[in-house]
């Protein structure tokens, strides 16, 4: 019953809102599809080409500071050319990616490719969130990205267990298993591709010709909207930094300490997607009715003894893969929290700065995840393994929960 219900609402919900957010639904859809085949074992096909765990780090850093420097452009590019351009360019990116990962011989080759996945992620991910930003208003927006979350769930639910299978009769984790994963991945994302081409309208400009040349000036306005800007900032670019240093070596982790195989990988996929296919709706609708911040702060106890009962697990058996599980539940919740902290970050900018203040939060994200990688590396080398995931939560704790503490709830704010 529950399930239906929430169906129905759904339903109603997404009748009333525009073409372009319907089609962010699907397109959200199908990139959930294409990256959940690959997610859990990108950092275990770059160790099997050859890769360590500070050559899996810098591997890692270099794609997230391409992400970064994209930040400022794409979203300068949204606000004065054009959505779609921006989709298109991302889409492209993202497919060259996937065959680059596909043809390597070496894992030094997929320093072009991570980089142009990056990039490609970085560019789309703007792209959206500024539409969703302008398609939804504030009563409505946690509960639109929620649903989005929640529609995508169930084909993310099912695609770790989908490319486990698809390992398994490749066979199993090495790179012949893996490989061809990634042209799957490039077919997927072609036909998000020609879907944007042929079906998303053409975006609408807020620059005007003669203020195209003030770049910089208009970024620096996105900060005179008051402290709050700079707190909300930190606050996101934090809530990335543990995500960054410990995500990279979690399937690592479990394969080499707790004797994870490539079904209980997914296993661990297929469950961080249950938390947000069930709640993301009943807590969007909790945040726009009582604010941002209290679940925020109910939500990081959750994301912390997900990581511990990963660092405890048993090192192998059935006791190890129900932990191993379990921490996938709880992730979970790191999901939602992330697209609260993005409907915050909406509710305090006016619609005609979105796009920069988007680009500005971006780069911020992508420039602190850029030693994030390495940091984790060297944890794993030189102190130990499950160091990389202790140090996360302690990041987390002591940094960014007194910053949310400190910045005013956004729900009732009025940016137009």
């Amino acid at each position: 019953m529950y399930l239906l219900g929430l169906a129905q609402r759904s339903l109603r919900f997404a009748k009333h809102q525009t073409h372009d957010f319907k089609l962010m639904l699907g397109r959200r859809t199908l990139h959930g599809l294409a990256t959940g085949l690959t997610t859990q074992y990108r950092s275990l096909y770059t160790t099997l080409l050859g890769a360590n765990a500070v050559q899996l780090g810098s591997l890692q850093a270099v794609g997230n500071a391409v992400g970064a420097l994209a930040s400022l452009p794409a979203g300068w590019f949204i606000d004065y050319y054009s959505l779609k351009s921006v989709f298109l360019v991302g889409g492209a990116m993202l497919v060259a990616s996937s065959l680059l990962y596909f043809a390597a011989p070496s894992w030094t080759w997929l320093y072009a490719a991570i980089i142009l996945f990056y990039l490609g992620m970085r560019l789309t991910c703007t792209a959206c969130t500024v539409t969703c930003a302008a398609e939804l208003p504030n009563e409505e927006r946690a509960t639109g990205r929620g649903l989005c979350r929640t529609l995508a769930s169930p084909v993310a639910l099912v695609t770790p267990l989908l490319a486990a299978w698809l390992i398994s009769r490749f066979g199993g984790i090495s790179v012949e298993g893996i490989r061809p994963l990634f042209a799957i991945q490039a077919v997927i994302f072609l036909a998000i591709f020609l879907l944007l081409l042929t079906q998303l309208s053409g975006a609408r400009s807020h620059g005007r010709p003669s203020e195209r040349r003030r770049i910089l000036s208009g970024f620096a306005q996105v900060f005179r909207q008051g402290p709050d800007v700079v707190r909300l900032l930190l606050v996101m670019g934090l809530m990335e930094l543990p995500w960054t240093i410990a995500q990279p070596f979690m399937p690592v982790y479990a394969h080499d300490f707790k004797g994870a195989d490539e079904f209980v990988l997914g296993g661990i996929a297929m469950t961080s997607m249950l938390v947000p296919m069930l709640f993301s709706i009943p807590l969007g609708r909790l945040a726009d009715r009582h604010g941002r911040k209290k679940l925020l702060f109910a939500i990081a106890p959750l994301t912390y003894a997900g990581k511990l009962l990963l660092v405890y697990a048993p090192v192998s058996g059935m006791g190890a893969s129900l932990c191993l599980l379990l921490y996938g539940v709880l992730f979970g919740f790191n999901s939602i929290g992330m697209a609260l902290a993005s409907s915050m970050a909406a509710e305090i900018m006016p619609q005609e700065q979105m796009g920069r203040w988007i680009g500005v939060v971006g780069l911020f994200r992508g420039l602190l995840s850029i030693p994030a990688p390495m940091m984790g590396g060297l944890i794993w080398e030189h102190i130990g393994p499950r160091y990389v995931f202790l140090v996360a939560i302690a990041i987390d704790a002591c940094l960014r929960l007194p910053l949310l503490a400190s910045t005013q709830e956004t729900l009732h704010l009025s940016m137009e």
